[in-house]
């Protein structure tokens, strides 16, 4: 007889179980992506992580040895150059560090001597340095890493005022720590270059099949509400859309192995998007009514199948024949053709198929070429939202520095590192980096502050290695926790080779910090600002017109072909997704009570539950239609012109959201 002492412990155990397909719990990530926390636990980059620990541990270990302060600057150094490492072909990651050692060993003797010259060479140094670095950002992805540690490097050399000799003793401490650092970084551990890409394909069948097994659940008080269903569809097109563009990049390379990834990785993001479909009506269908046995059944074959899936795509080679069984049994389930849950089962058999014989093509040809999903990449050096980013960031960088001077603020450099890294071309991107990096800052600053006062000298030196270590194997899992490790890093650091230790430290990286987050949020918002995102009432309203035309499509009394239901279903998604990306910011900022964020909350989730009905009467479609479906396909029509009609004139008030608000719960009573 089941108690109710025993439901805790399910949860216990259904908790546990999901550590053996990821290092983090799904549940975990989850739970924080509906409070607006984001968390890629796939992205934990181990063999990285314990190379900067090395890199940087054995550095200090010498630096303590020789009873040389000093080199602390090559530690430094061979810190940044584990975090410029891009990943990937040995070639791109080589041409990325040796550029960023070559750039920082100019950088480093240059503004450390100007520094010695007074404040006002070091002022202007800084401001043309920073204006370059902010400029560089118009190169790409790389470039913006490695420009971005470069002007990490000139502001906190401005703070080692040098003549010229001791400049170019320091300029050689750093080249010691960058050539150190790349070393490691080529010989110990090697990573499969392309890892980051499959951990990021599998991740989404992974999280398809959570999505999934949730529903066999469906008594839990969680699993239901608006937010958790929301959060869920969110996270998985999200993920679908950037492991699209990641892996469409590899197509550009001429390597047969970058081309052989593409040809393997591609098919499977597009099979995943297929099978969203299937995962978005079983969802719409269980939470409508509890599955029947057969529909159960139908669902674990399905998670089964999809964390099969996720385990082949993490090989180098994933295994085409691995996927027979799994297909089979889904054309078994598919065969009666009776109810949604059949056809879901035939929908994924038809898209694991596909992925099949892209696999196998892979195998026997490999393509060896092509431009196809090459990012644009803006060239200009001139053009304005690179110019504008390039002077926002001098003129931060020179307030910021002009601040600590006049306050007298010990380690200047951590203001003008939070400039530096905070100051984002985009506004909305600068006031989520400021959060992340002011909550991590803080909390890395009364850590390291207590570890200075409780630890004696040899534990701080030991700790030097794993905070290293996870400061860059948490860079690509999430900000907040990557600058918490990074605080505790350079304040015991810093805490070895200065006199000043205990609070002192601590608390001083953490003011800095909020000081120097708040003056890069200040350019980003008064030094000509860019054109702010549209209100949320628009992109609500934008949403919604995109998912009620995939409706209407869905729903025409004609079945639409898979091709143009996809572009209209992939649309909707991403309009639905931007608006409620915007809406959890809005709840970051501390709007969680106001009225419109609340009123556009809900009419996100309804149009995520037509966007699931819309998927079943697609998948549904009979011939001749029935009259509930004609009448269904008129008033969807109905409804998107008006919305059409109201983005037009604009008339977007409280009233006009509340009238959407009970239309669209209209359309879907009328549609039961």
């Amino acid at each position: 007889m089941k108690t109710a002492a025993s439901a805790p412990f399910r949860h216990v155990v259904r908790l546990l179980l999901s550590f053996r397909s990821s290092v983090m719990p799904s549940a975990l990530t989850h739970w924080l992506g509906v409070r607006a926390i984001p968390l890629a636990s796939e992205q934990i980059a181990i063999r990285e992580g314990l190379r900067a620990g090395v890199a940087v541990g054995a550095v200090m270990v010498v630096a303590m040895w020789l009873h040389a302060p000093l080199m602390a600057w090559s530690a430094f150094a061979a810190f940044w150059t584990c975090l410029v490492d891009p990943g990937g072909l040995l070639a791109a990651r080589l041409r990325a560090m040796l550029t960023f050692g070559a750039a920082g060993t100019v950088i480093t003797g240059l503004v450390a001597m100007l520094a010695g010259w007074g404040l006002w060479p070091s002022l202007v140094g800084l401001g043309a340095i920073s204006f370059l670095c902010g400029l560089a950002r118009v190169r790409g992805a790389v470039a913006t890493q490695i420009s971005v540690l470069a002007a990490i490097v000139g502001v906190v050399a401005v703070c080692y005022p040098q003549t010229p000799m001791g400049a170019l003793d320091l300029s050689g401490l750093f080249v010691l720590g960058t050539v150190w650092a790349t070393v490691v970084c080529v010989l110990a551990w090697p990573v499969d270059p392309y890892a980051p890409q499959r951990q990021a394909c599998a991740a989404i069948f992974r999280e398809q099949a959570r999505m999934l097994e949730r529903l066999l659940h469906i008594g839990s008080e969680e699993i239901g509400t608006p937010t958790a269903i929301s959060a869920w569809r969110r996270d998985i097109r999200l993920r679908i859309e950037q492991t699209r563009g990641r892996v469409e990049a590899l197509g550009i390379g001429p390597a047969p192995t970058t081309s052989r990834t593409w040809a393997t990785l591609l098919p499977a993001v597009e099979a995943s998007d297929r099978i969203f479909v299937a995962a978005m009506a079983f969802e719409h269908a269980a939470f409508t009514c509890a599955p029947s046995p057969v529909a159960a059944r139908t669902i674990r074959l399905m998670v089964a199948t999809l964390q099969r899936v996720a385990r082949e795509l993490q090989r180098v080679e994933p295994r085409a024949e691995s996927l027979d069984q799994s297909i089979r049994f889904l054309r078994t389930a598919g065969e009666r053709d009776t109810d949604l849950f059949t056809r879901g089962a035939h929908l994924c058999a038809d898209a694991l198929t596909d992925l099949q014989t892209a696999w196998r093509k892979a195998d026997v040809s490999p393509v060896r070429g092509s431009s196809v999903g090459a990012p644009s990449v803006v060239t200009s050096w001139t053009h304005p939202v690179f110019l504008r980013h390039a002077a926002r960031l001098s003129l931060g960088v020179m307030v910021a520095y002009l601040l600590a001077l006049w306050l007298a603020l010990p380690y200047a450099y951590w203001a003008m590192m939070a400039v530096v890294v905070v100051t984002q071309p985009s506004r909305d991107t600068t006031l989520l980096r400021t959060i992340e990096r002011v909550a991590g800052s803080i909390a890395g600053g009364v850590l390291a502050a207590l570890m200075g006062v409780l630890l004696p000298i040899w534990a701080i030196l030991a700790l030097v290695f794993p905070l290293a270590a996870l400061t860059i194997a948490l860079r690509s899992v999430n900000y907040t926790l990557c600058v918490m490790f990074m605080t505790q890093l350079f304040v015991l650091v810093t805490d070895l080779v200065s006199p000043a230790h205990g609070w002192d430290v601590g608390l001083a990286r953490a003011l800095n910090n909020i000081m120097g987050s708040f003056v890069g949020l200040g350019a980003c918002l008064l030094l000509w600002p860019a054109r702010s995102a549209a209100p949320l009432a628009v992109q609500v309203m934008e949403a919604c017109r995109a998912n009620l035309h995939y409706a209407v499509l869905a729903s025409d009394v004609r079945k639409v072909g898979w091709p143009e239901i996809e572009r209209a279903r992939r649309e909707a998604g991403v309009f639905s997704t931007r608006a409620e990306i915007l809406c959890q910011q809005g709840r970051m900022e501390g709007l969680r009570r106001s009225e419109q964020l609340v009123l556009c909350a809900d009419v996100l989730f309804q149009i995520r539950q037509l966007a699931g009905a819309a998927t079943i009467w697609w998948m549904e479609h009979t011939e001749p239609p029935t009259e509930a479906a004609r009448t269904r396909a008129i008033n969807c029509a109905v409804l998107e012109k008006d919305v059409a009609e109201s983005e037009q004139n604009e008339n977007l008030s409280m009233e006009r959201l509340r009238a959407l608000h009970g239309q669209l719960e209209s359309l879907m009573l009328g549609a039961q």
